[in-house]
């Protein structure tokens, strides 16, 4: 009995730690169902808002246009362009497998890091190999350009870790990546041979944090798979840690952490994959981020439907967990 009120006592204390880190508006730990829900609805509004510094952009047609064509062992890949918002032009690869294993398939946006483009998702060697994986396992495949030429209005110096940290944008660089993955999403709906009820989203690096934001903003997204991204805000830009500027949101500095960002996404699948020797999100606090995480998807009444993938390596994606959850999540069903 004694031993069972330590071990109270210390889970109490735990939290109540944890509680003291919270941000100015992050989930209420002891929330009913019901005040939870209602947080999220107000929240995701104060995100979108922030986003999008205010209404988000018009949504104008589509009007995509394919282009250049490659085929690989198991799919054929296709260069496309398409209109996100008045005066902008996304650009990405869509991949489509060469047999179909069903009429209506799920589909996955694939989005890379820094320092990368969409057609490097489908190299097998590079370290954002997901697009080819899934690809390569009957999947529909979209991958966007989210490069910081991909976007507007960037100051030249926003990647360097030196300069100060931004205080306003006219459309935040974060924001704009949310509202192209949202127009990507809007694109695989069209599409004949996509089940429109089962899309998915990957990242890793800056595609897991654009991953995490789009899982939270869209509810389309029915599995979010975030890797080498999670980190508790605070760490990330007030220690030693470089970090790109184009990431940084200054409105939800104080106000939201990550770990709100992710509890938006509950009580849908999420996985935090994580690497115990990743030098820019230290494993330490990321596990820290994902105490708060669980916390969420319990209030949500789905703590089974998030899992923290902690691997031995270091800023990498590691496939095994994510495709048994694609597999369950994402399933295929034959004609």
């Amino acid at each position: 009995m004694k031993k069972l009120w330590l071990l109270g006592c210390s889970l109490a204390a735990f939290f109540w730690a944890l509680s003291l880190a919270a941000a100015e508006k992050s989930f209420p730990p002891n929330a009913s169902p019901q005040e939870f829900a209602a947080w999220q609805t107000r929240t995701r509004a104060f995100l979108a808002d922030v986003l999008y510094n205010g209404p988000p952009p018009e949504a104008v047609a589509l009007a995509p246009e394919f282009g250049e064509k490659e085929t690989r062992e198991n799919y054929k890949l296709q260069e496309v362009k398409f209109h996100d918002r008045p005066g902008h032009v996304t650009t990405g690869w869509l991949a489509r497998p060469l047999q179909p294993a069903a009429e209506k398939l799920p589909a996955v946006l694939a989005l890379h890091g820094h320092d990368f483009r969409a057609h490097e998702t489908f190299d097998p060697k590079n370290m954002y190999y997901y697009g080819d994986l899934l690809a390569s396992k009957g999947y529909i495949v979209l991958a966007l350009n989210l490069e910081h030429e991909d976007l507007t209005d960037i100051h030249p110096k926003l990647i360097h870790a030196q300069w100060p940290l931004p205080r306003h944008f006219q459309f935040p660089p974060m924001g704009q990546r949310v509202w192209m993955a949202k127009r990507g999403i809007d694109l695989l709906q069209t599409l004949p041979e996509v089940d429109p009820e089962k899309i998915g989203v990957v990242g890793l690096s800056n595609g897991g944090v654009t991953a995490l934001f789009a899982g939270a903003m869209d509810p389309r997204v029915k599995l979010t798979v975030a890797s080498g991204n999670l980190i508790m805000h605070h760490r990330m830009w007030h220690t030693t840690l470089i970090h790109c500027r184009c990431q940084y949101l200054a409105r939800i500095d104080g106000v939201l952490d990550y770990y709100d960002v992710a509890a938006l996404i509950a009580p849908r699948p999420l996985i935090i994959q994580s690497g115990e020797r990743d030098p820019i999100f230290p494993i330490k606090s990321a596990r820290q981020a994902f105490a708060f995480i669980q916390q969420a998807y319990a209030l949500a009444g789905a703590p089974d439907q998030v899992i923290h993938d902690v691997h031995p390596g270091a800023h990498v994606f590691v496939a095994e967990i994510p495709l048994a959850w694609f597999n369950r999540y994402l399933p295929f069903r034959s004609p």
